[in-house]
């Protein structure tokens, strides 16, 4: 039986002669192996599968190369008949629980899910372990860093945690092609289908052969889980201040999320500051709004004039 534990990312070295020979051993058997459909991610987002799943191969006492005529959407089976799929995306950045954002607050880590693959009946997979590949940059013309050179040492598998595909389903938030997420100081819309659920709600591993303990019992009462906020704290104050505007919450919920998540600060806007200080002004001239409420908004959001 598992025992729960924090979500604290476990890092894996992948630097270094036998780090290289993984990331070799990954490339290559992607190159043998494509897999082909609805349900495949492209050849980087396979490599970077095959490889993570390779290291927890490794860290559990199996075969190494995983079976090519396994169940594409499973990638381990454990000894007492969970079925795991291995989700792994990369970066040059280190997986990061908290993150800076504009307004100097901090965001909370989201990992992501193709939506179709939550949803298709054919991929059984019992849960997800998620992982985060550190990489160089890539060369020149290339979209992946893999498998790089023996010299180098930015490559890390961060190993954050599991979850149940039925949690997934209740909890974790769909957003369509075009939706907009926030990462870091910039917004970018998605280019899929896309499913968030957040790091702080994963079940932890203290170590790594603690993903042996995962029973179908422990399956069953992850998929029961009372319902947790899968948004960064900014973004929920956000939708319930305008929530408020539409006349659906009180303004004393948004003082309740607040003090609930703690943010103590005033939340910066998705448009630009320059935008809500034009509104105003043209308010002004039209006589709907006086001169201090354009000096309150100074005082939640300062007009930024040009420079080089």
């Amino acid at each position: 039986m598992y025992r729960y534990a924090n979500p604290k990312p476990i890092v894996i070295p992948l630097y270094g002669g036998d780090g290289f020979k993984l990331r070799q051993k990954a490339v290559e058997f992607v190159d043998k192996v494509k897999v082909r459909g609805v349900e495949a991610g492209n050849e980087q987002e396979q490599t970077y599968g095959i490889l993570a799943q390779m290291i927890i191969r490794q860290a559990l006492g199996m075969p190494i190369e995983p079976d090519e005529n396994q169940n594409k959407g499973i990638d381990i089976i454990l000894p007492s008949g969970v079925k795991i799929d291995v989700k792994c995306r990369g970066g040059s950045l280190p997986f990061q629980e908290l993150y800076d954002g504009s307004g100097g607050i901090k965001r909370e880590a989201k990992h992501n899910f193709f939506a179709r693959q939550i949803w298709d009946e054919r991929l059984d997979a019992d849960i997800y372990l998620m992982t985060h590949l550190e990489t160089p940059k890539p060369p020149k013309g290339k979209k992946t860093a893999l498998p790089g050179t023996e010299r180098q040492r930015k490559w890390n598998l961060y190993v954050c945690g599991w979850v149940s595909k039925e949690r997934v389903k209740k909890e974790g938030v769909y957003l369509p092609i075009g939706a907009i997420t926030e990462q870091g100081n910039r917004w970018f819309p998605y280019r899929g289908h896309e499913i968030e659920f957040y790091n702080q709600h994963l079940n932890g591993l203290s170590q790594i052969k603690d993903i042996l303990t995962i029973d179908k019992k422990d399956v069953e009462e992850d998929g029961k889980k009372v319902m947790n906020l899968h948004l960064t704290s900014v973004d929920a104050v956000r939708i319930a201040v305008d929530l408020v505007g539409h006349g659906i919450l009180d303004r004393d919920v948004v003082q309740f999320l607040k003090e609930k998540l703690g943010i103590k600060t005033k939340i910066p806007p998705i448009l630009h500051s320059n935008q809500h200080h034009h509104l105003l002004k043209w308010l002004k001239d039209k006589g709907k709004i006086k001169e201090e409420d354009l000096k309150k908004l100074s005082e939640i959001m300062q007009e930024m004039a040009y420079s080089e």
